[in-house]
């Protein structure tokens, strides 16, 4: 929450913005009490939340498969099947429950290699180690 005295602040370099923009003919209105002045805060943008619990199931599935891969290659062939209408929203949900970290700003392609990397390549590391003998 901001704090009080930045609050303030805002609302006067906006007051002082709107006289600004007032040419002389509003001004003088506005001196002899003809004109209100109003400042409305700008409404934000609501992004459209979409309800992905009928995805849950098909996440889960997809993460089984994605966890059985026997390459990478084999990996990146189950993602590129992925034919959904918001596929890097689908591909956070399954990185979500792969539990693999993705950033805000991750492009479909930067998402797909971090689960690759780290659900299959952990995988495939932890066995390539197992099997060497010392």
């Amino acid at each position: 929450m901001p704090k009080p005295k930045q609050t303030i602040t805002k609302l006067l370099i906006a007051f002082a913005d709107a006289l600004n923009a007032m040419d002389d003919h509003e001004f003088d209105l506005l001196i002899q009490g003809k004109a209100k002045l109003r400042l409305v805060e700008e409404q934000k943008t609501v992004k459209e939340s979409v309800d992905y619990s009928c995805f849950e199931e098909a996440v889960s599935e997809l993460a089984q498969t994605l966890n059985n891969a026997e390459s990478r290659e084999a990996a990146g062939r189950v993602l590129a099947s992925i034919n959904q209408p918001r596929k890097r929203d689908f591909l956070l949900l399954l990185a979500k429950a792969c539990g693999v970290r993705t950033g805000s700003k991750d492009s479909i392609s930067t998402i797909e290699r971090k689960l690759i990397e780290n659900v299959v390549g952990a995988r495939l590391r932890s066995e390539a180690i197992k099997k060497v003998a010392f």
